[in-house]
């Protein structure tokens, strides 16, 4: 489900706010306090102007609501005031849209700097089945061009990046951000002005704790500035909610923020600032949306992942620990993780959890209830990584992404994909002890073109030297980080391939200019006889199985390498 608003990023200085205002018209809504002003129509229930208090410099272009690649539209039939005061003002827009009942709310109180957004959806039993979809990290800023600039660009492949008059190319999914630790983007001017989508929690967000999703990108006469309350652009899949269902979700509520500052950055800075503050409120207590849960449980407890190599404990940096709805044949992990609500009053939750530096996800073998008002001490979870014996070698680091690797640290930028040829022309071939995966491992295996136009896979070499034959069975493990439409086989020292996997999921990272989708691991066994003496070569053979192919051809696998 696609929630666009679409915004000429114009902002303030912060004053005392004292109250806030709600006066109306024929056509309007007008909600005010002493930061800013914001109008939304009646006949839509779309925001129709952004301003800043005592200036009558215009915020906004357009904005709208949509969902399914916009061949669905919200367009409130009914409007409520549903609280009026001088502390707190909102109003609810109704709709049925995708046999779905939509109630959109527009929240300010006298000291929001902007106004909160939230949207609810229902499906009752009796509707019939429906299927929908689609409602600046630091590391992704950098100035888009113009509205002028943008116009008359060049179609590049894939078709949703355009080369512009100066020659940049753009492309729409450079801008994408990771649910997980995500708080805030927007966009600032180069004065300063600021508008930023403040989320203080994402636990809505369907396709998992790592899954992606759209924030902004050009259009051709102005950018926009994107919230995407579902989103399956990066494989999260569409929701079915079905005849004789009784389903319910609500989305936010975020807050639309308005700043100015003296550049960009801090803009940006006070931007992340606001995001900290809020993420302090959260759950929000001003919200009285039916189906948001203000009073949460908690779950406390210690995660210990042990070697079982020596029955050490790993020194766990950056682990994530996930309380998700448990797996069904219906709803796999993690394509509709996140599905229903993340908190409820009373639930059952599966615990998921890996870390930095070690290899594998680790999930609880019970079920947690978590009960509003009450903490559960889980008290100390031990899970043992599965290993077979000591590592011989291994390339990159076990942490889901191919940021290590070649392009890995500028990976959300347009065309990386097409220097594979000029920059790897024999492909791939890394010499444990001797290369750098930094500098000798591409970010991504994909396919190139052939000499006869039609493009093709090229295998990637890793050569290891071996003073003995080993004894027992060696594992190779590959950890994928993403897969778009490509099947992974292996072999050693050139003999028969091993059987190909080609049942992945496509998410649509590398293509898109991702840097993690759908993580899997997958393991390779060897025996003695397969191995020799002195130099030993180890190959991928990535084959492209599908994908697009009208406006361009790559498609490709993100591995990480580990060898025992």
């Amino acid at each position: 489900m696609k929630i666009l608003f679409i915004s000429i990023l114009i902002t303030i200085l912060a004053s005392i706010v004292s109250a806030v205002s709600l006066t109306q018209n024929n056509n309007s809504y007008i909600l005010k306090n002493n930061y800013a002003t914001v109008v939304i129509s009646k006949k839509d229930g779309y925001i129709t102007s952004l301003k800043i208090a005592g200036d009558n410099q215009e915020f906004l272009n357009r904005s709208y609501i949509d969902a399914n690649g916009s061949k669905a539209g919200f367009h409130a039939k009914r409007s409520t005031i549903i609280k009026n005061t001088n502390d707190h003002v909102e109003i609810a827009f109704t709709d049925n849209v995708l046999n779905m009942d939509w109630e959109v709310r527009y929240t300010m109180l006298n000291d929001t700097k902007g106004v909160y957004f939230s949207l609810k959806l229902d499906h009752k039993a009796n509707y019939p089945d429906t299927q929908f979809s689609e409602i600046l990290e630091d590391d992704v800023g950098r100035y888009l061009p113009t509205a002028e600039q943008q116009k008359n660009c060049q179609v590049m492949g894939p078709k949703e990046a355009c080369k512009v008059k100066t020659g940049e190319v753009i492309h729409k999914y450079d801008w994408s951000i990771d649910a997980l630790k995500h708080d805030v983007h927007g966009f600032a001017t180069k004065n300063g002005l600021g508008c930023w989508f403040v989320t203080p929690s994402m636990e809505w967000k369907n396709g998992g704790a790592y899954n992606r999703d759209l924030a902004c990108h050009q259009g051709e006469n102005d950018s926009l500035q994107i919230m995407y309350m579902a989103g399956s652009h990066y494989g999260a899949g569409d929701e079915y909610p079905k005849r004789g269902e009784n389903w319910s979700k609500v989305y936010g509520p975020y807050l639309i923020y308005l700043n100015k500052a003296g550049s960009p950055q801090a803009s940006w800075r006070d931007a992340k600032a606001v995001a900290k503050v809020e993420k302090a409120k959260w759950p929000y207590s001003f919200v009285s949306q039916s189906g948001y849960v203000k009073q949460r449980g908690s779950v406390t407890g210690k995660l210990t992942i042990k070697n079982p190599l020596n029955s050490s404990a790993f020194r766990l940096e950056d682990a994530v620990v996930t309380l998700v709805q448990p797996e069904s044949n219906r709803e796999s992990i993690p394509n509709q993780q996140w599905r229903h609500y993340s908190f409820r009053t009373h639930s059952t939750y599966q615990l998921r959890a890996w870390s930095k530096g070690v290899v594998g996800e680790f999930i609880l073998n019970k079920t947690i209830t978590v009960t509003a008002g009450r903490t559960t001490n889980l008290g100390e979870i031990v899970f043992t990584e599965k290993r077979v014996g000591p590592i011989a070698w291994e390339i990159g680091i076990p942490d889901r992404t191919a940021k290590e690797f070649k392009h890995g640290d500028h990976f959300n930028q347009w065309g990386l994909p097409y220097k594979f040829p000029k920059e790897f022309p024999n492909g791939v071939n890394y010499y444990i002890g001797k290369s750098n995966y930094a500098r000798d491992w591409n970010y991504c295996h994909v396919s190139v073109p052939g000499r006869d136009g039609k493009y093709q896979s090229i295998p990637w070499n890793i050569y290891f030297n071996l003073r003995k034959k080993p004894t027992g069975t060696s594992v190779l493990r590959v950890s994928v980080a993403a897969n778009s439409s490509t099947a992974l086989s292996v072999s050693i020292n050139g003999g028969k391939n091993s059987a190909e996997v080609a049942d992945f999921k496509d998410d649509a990272c590398v293509r898109r200019d991702g840097i993690r989708g759908f993580y899997r691991e997958l393991e390779f066994k060897f025996g003695p006889n397969d191995f020799k003496i002195g130099e030993n070569k180890i190959t991928l053979h990535a084959r492209k199985t599908g994908g697009y192919t009208n406006n361009y051809q790559f498609d490709g696998i993100i591995e990480k390498q580990f060898f025992y």
